[in-house]
């Protein structure tokens, strides 16, 4: 898997298969192979394209101020697909990887024919005491990320016993966490304001959550809503990330999508 040079650093990525480009942005912390199920399954028709964006992984370290942290790594792909000779995609991403991907289509919407957004919200206004209660709780626990790496580890299994599959993912992500730059992207998250803009993306759009997340489910109806041709998809027994809980289904979906757009 290559590396791609940019001005200031250097980008991790994968590029497999043939065919029109589908490329996949993994969750916080994670890697590439956050999109594992996705890489299986797509490259058979597709060039999967999968870069572990900057702070994250191989990839080179996270700087900046934090309003800039989720500009800057949107940067590093649109410079990543023009070194790549791909002029516009189906983009998709799930938890911060899908508030990466609103970002990047509001600055690049040239970029991008298709959107395909998972487990992730257009912005942290608080509408109910449980949100309210929810982004407190987050706040307090932002720390939490120093804790013991084994203390974490032990939590992620007890959080997703239900889900084996994503469970060992999830704590091979935290195993390999960056913990600073992670801090630092989660604290760049916690500041996005996108629903407002998000009636300005021309393309169409797939949201996909996890039924467990019951706030998710809320945060993802608010953001879709604004986007004139989208859809939401509410997955069954699955929490964030839902492309690794639930991968046949999603992979269903994101096919079923595609050959919505004539993307096959």
């Amino acid at each position: 898997m290559p590396n791609a040079t940019l001005t200031d650093g250097k980008l991790h990525y994968l590029d497999r298969g043939t065919g029109k480009p589908l490329v996949f942005i993994h969750g916080l912390g994670a890697d590439l192979s956050f999109h594992d199920p996705q890489i299986e399954f797509f490259s058979r028709t597709h060039r999967v394209i999968c870069p572990e964006l900057r702070g994250n992984a191989r990839s080179s370290k996270l700087t900046g101020p934090i309003h800039k942290i989720l500009d800057i790594q949107c940067r590093d792909l649109a410079a990543l697909m023009e070194q790549l000779g791909i002029e516009q995609t189906v983009l998709a991403g799930t938890s911060y990887g899908g508030v990466f991907c609103f970002n990047f289509v509001l600055r690049y919407p040239e970029k991008v024919s298709g959107l395909i957004i998972g487990d992730a919200l257009g912005d942290t206004r608080i509408s109910s005491f449980r949100e309210a209660l929810l982004m407190l709780v987050e706040y307090l626990g932002l720390w939490g990320v120093y804790l013991p790496r084994p203390v974490l580890i032990a939590m992620m299994r007890h959080q997703y016993k239900p889900w084996p599959y994503a469970r060992d993912h999830v704590v091979n992500f935290v195993r390999g966490m960056r913990r600073t730059e992670f801090l630092l992207q989660l604290l760049a998250m916690n500041r996005i304001k996108f629903t407002p803009y998000l009636k300005q993306v021309s393309c169409p759009a797939l949201g996909i959550v996890g039924e467990e997340n019951k706030v998710g489910v809320g945060w993802m109806k608010s953001a879709m809503k604004e986007i004139p041709q989208s859809s939401l998809a509410i997955v069954s027994h699955a929490l964030d990330p839902t492309n690794l809980c639930q991968p046949e289904e999603y992979n269903r979906l994101v096919k079923e999508f595609l050959k919505r757009l004539n993307y096959i």
